[in-house]
């Protein structure tokens, strides 16, 4: 039985779902919050995505603005609100939520649990909320207290999902949970539609940027997160490109930046004499989010950090090298024989710790790409 009454849902006009969702977490429970409204037609679904913190960072802010456009792009989605650079902003998105009269809230918020719930219930004085959360302080016995915005609340049971489970696995037990949604295992991994035009877009960009070069194997490459554990040095990057171009001339790499990194990017691989002789294009997002995913899906390898880009090349199905930490392997891609991800074992565990020998020697038994780097 679904922790919202059947009754409820039924019933309900609006359902609005409460995270501070990244790119990864977004690709992936998209599909679960796609099927509910599939399943519930007469609902109308929105997202939430403001963390809270109520500053101005850049980074933070370019990333729901981008989030904001994808949502928009989605069908099965109504509206949006993002990330707020101060407390009066998030005051009005507050009173405008509160202005649709929410029927049905969920927070699914990670450390923020209590803070979400009591903003769920600024925003829907009479709906029915509920709050999963990712721990409970003082072994539960204050959850009454710290929760009581909250009409429900729910935990993940992950030991009823297994050790070798996906995170696609624990988004449909959050929902399945919490609306009786239903949907086979076999739909659970995402898709990715990507508009003509933009593919269009990014084929122009790729034709000035080699213009009059050898059109050899495309690499997209990624060596920064958002977490500097997470982060692969610019050392280790150059150095890869530096071996692939020895193998193979004829390579082409696409270098991904954030907007923040790309000057100080775009100067260290001009004035680095290892990529003399590589076909070197930096890349970031101008304009639209989708302009990200038509880029990877145009690559024939990509070669990542733990980001949402790993995710993109999963949904897009392209050649795929993952570098992660060992820590919630469950966001690992699934491997295959062009799908690899490469844990961080040895030092502190960081992913800067996995070797550019440990890359080539992966990329060298990956069978679509073996024949031209060894050739």
């Amino acid at each position: 039985m679904s922790l919202i009454p059947n009754e409820r849902l039924a019933q309900a006009k609006r359902l609005l779902f409460m995270s501070p969702l990244a790119l990864g977490d977004f690709l992936y429970i998209k599909t679960f919050l796609a099927a509910l409204k599939q399943q519930q037609p007469h609902l109308e679904v929105d997202i939430w995505l403001d963390d809270n913190r109520n500053n101005q960072d850049s980074w933070r802010l370019s990333r729901s603005k981008i989030m904001q456009q994808w949502i928009a792009a989605e069908p099965a989605f109504s509206r949006s609100y993002g990330c707020s650079d101060s407390k009066a902003m998030q005051d009005q998105q507050v009173e405008a939520a509160k202005a649709l009269g929410y029927d049905l809230v969920i927070t699914h918020s990670g450390s923020k649990s209590e803070q979400f719930s009591a903003l769920a219930r600024r925003i829907s004085p009479k709906g029915f909320i509920v709050t999963s959360l990712a721990k409970s302080k003082f072994a539960g016995l204050l959850d009454p207290w710290f929760f009581r915005h909250s009409d429900k609340t729910f935990k993940i049971d992950v030991a009823a999902l297994g050790e070798q489970h996906h995170i696609t696995d624990r988004y449909y037990q959050l929902l399945h949970s919490i609306t009786g949604l239903t949907l086979d295992k076999s739909a659970f991994m995402p898709s990715l539609t990507i508009a003509p035009e933009y593919a269009e877009t990014v084929q122009t960009w790729l034709n000035e940027q080699f213009a009059d070069q050898p059109q050899g194997k495309l690499y997209f490459l990624n060596h920064l997160s958002t977490n500097k554990k997470r982060d692969w040095h610019q050392s280790q990057l150059f150095e890869l490109i530096a071996r692939l171009t020895e193998q193979a001339p004829d390579s082409r790499f696409i270098v991904n930046s954030t907007p923040e990194n790309y000057d100080a990017l775009a100067k260290a691989i001009a004035n680095e004499p290892r990529l003399v002789n590589s076909q070197v294009a930096l890349f970031t997002v101008q304009d639209n989010f989708f302009e990200l995913p038509a880029m990877i899906a145009a690559a024939d390898m990509v070669i990542t950090v733990e980001t949402a880009i790993m995710h993109f090349a999963t949904a897009s199905q392209r050649p795929l090298i993952a570098m992660m930490r060992q820590k919630k392997p469950y966001w690992a891609p699934p491997e295959t024989a062009s799908s690899k991800v490469l844990y961080a074992s040895m030092g502190k565990g960081y992913v800067s710790d996995i070797g550019v020998d440990e890359v080539m020697a992966t990329l060298a038994k990956m069978p679509d790409v073996s024949a031209k780097l060894t050739s």
